[in-house]
């Protein structure tokens, strides 16, 4: 999947305007695009599925963020990070982009900050 694939998926449009990313430089843009692309082969998902694969419904019928299906999705991040050959600081930064892209879509979702 190519980052110009997946630019008009709605919970990337959201992220973008969320998160003011159109303010970013081309590149930047194209950066964050492709390593999210990137993420969404290794998750084997489109964009918008991996949100919504974060999320349950509540006996009540209200949808809630799953701890567990929170935690793997770390776990799978920090996998992707690892095998895409990021290491310190980039690495950091990498996840956390796409943890971005979560947060922006509705998941609260942390990952490691960077002590350098």
């Amino acid at each position: 999947m190519a980052g110009t694939d997946i630019r008009n998926d709605a919970a990337v449009v959201r992220w973008f305007e969320s998160a003011h990313l159109d303010e970013l430089t081309p590149e930047e843009q194209t950066h964050r695009l492709a390593l999210l692309a990137d993420f969404c082969d290794h998750a084997g998902q489109p964009p918008g599925e991996l949100a919504a694969g974060v999320l349950r419904t509540t006996k009540d019928g209200e949808t809630a963020i799953s701890a567990k299906r929170r935690t793997a999705m770390n776990t799978s991040i920090d996998e992707f990070v690892e095998k895409s050959g990021f290491t310190g600081k980039e690495a950091v930064i990498n996840g956390n982009i796409i943890r971005s892209f979560l947060v922006h879509n509705g998941i609260f979702i942390q990952g490691r900050a960077w002590r350098g």
